[in-house]
């Protein structure tokens, strides 16, 4: 097999219903601000100019310098999404959960000695994506290394960004074996660029209903593979 796996993270690594995830992340980030005494119509008026400068990033800038640039108008905004997620965002630990079989497929591919990646998309801070891959049983230590908007001027599906973490280690495509659950985000723009990859069914996303020809698997199943193969 390859030597080396790029995971994505949320449903993938770590169990969630992405819905529900969603909601109470937007949830509690209102309230949050709410108690902050800040208007959140405005406060999520630039950030969502953030996000899809994130997005839309060309890489010419870092996400998190492309986040900065497009909400330099509201004063403290990063302030305020840092302090979020030191606190309230806990809340959002309640609707994920952890897959034992991601757990043992990192453990097992750690110890046969392949480099993993973690290659979750970039629209948070490290520390932040830290947080969920604890909550995702897993070491973060484990990895290689971790996209996040600090280090990343691509975000997910743009085929550039699963190339920017290749050229970083001088992968080729051949080299590398993607798993990921959502089938436009982690498939649509790679499937035609010769990467081996897999999508986990446990959290399944695939919302416009598109058709795929690569293999899918339960992480158990996966695990099953890799013990056979890797």
């Amino acid at each position: 097999m390859k030597k080396t796996f790029l995971f994505d993270l949320d449903g993938t690594l770590l169990g969630m219903d992405q819905d529900k995830f969603l909601g109470l992340y937007f949830s509690t980030m209102k309230d949050y601000v709410m108690n902050l005494k800040h208007d959140y119509k405005v406060f999520f008026y630039y950030l969502e100019l953030g996000i899809n400068a994130m997005l839309n990033n060309d890489g010419s800038k870092t996400n998190e310098e492309a986040f900065i640039l497009a909400t330099k108008n509201y004063s403290g905004i990063l302030d305020i999404l840092l302090d979020y997620y030191n606190t309230s965002f806990i809340e959002c630990k309640k609707v994920c959960y952890v897959n034992p079989y991601s757990v043992k497929v990192i453990n097992y591919l750690k110890e046969k000695g392949y480099d993993i990646i973690l290659a979750t998309n970039p629209l948070f801070p490290l520390f932040v994506t830290k947080m969920r891959i604890d909550w995702a049983g897993i070491n973060s230590n484990d990895f290689k290394y971790i996209t996040s908007y600090e280090n990343s001027c691509y975000t997910k599906p743009k085929y550039n960004y699963f190339m920017e973490i290749l050229n970083k280690f001088n992968l080729k495509k051949e080299d590398v074996i993607y798993v990921g659950n959502d089938v436009s985000d982690d498939y649509l723009e790679i499937k035609d660029n010769t990467f081996m990859s897999f999508l986990i069914k446990d959290c399944l996303i695939n919302k416009e209903n598109l058709k795929f020809n690569i293999k899918e698997l339960s992480m158990e199943e996966f695990y099953n593979y890799i013990k056979e193969n890797a």
